[in-house]
């Protein structure tokens, strides 16, 4: 299950930097909440995910 979430939280943090995307835009696409957004990207995976959206100017740590 763990590989999933982290499969997961990849495909949000390429959607959301690939598309230019807002949270709210994200969870909609997904079908899942901001706070399920927010907590992939940086929580998840921290250090590949979060360094990645930084580049993009989103989600401080």
């Amino acid at each position: 299950m763990k590989g999933y979430i982290e499969e997961r939280a990849v495909e949000i943090a390429n959607y959301i930097i690939d598309n230019n995307a807002t949270v709210r835009q994200t969870a909609k696409q997904f079908g899942i909440s901001k706070s399920t957004v927010h907590k992939a990207v940086t929580k998840v995976n921290g250090t590949i995910i979060s360094e990645r959206c930084e580049v993009c100017g989103r989600f401080g740590k």
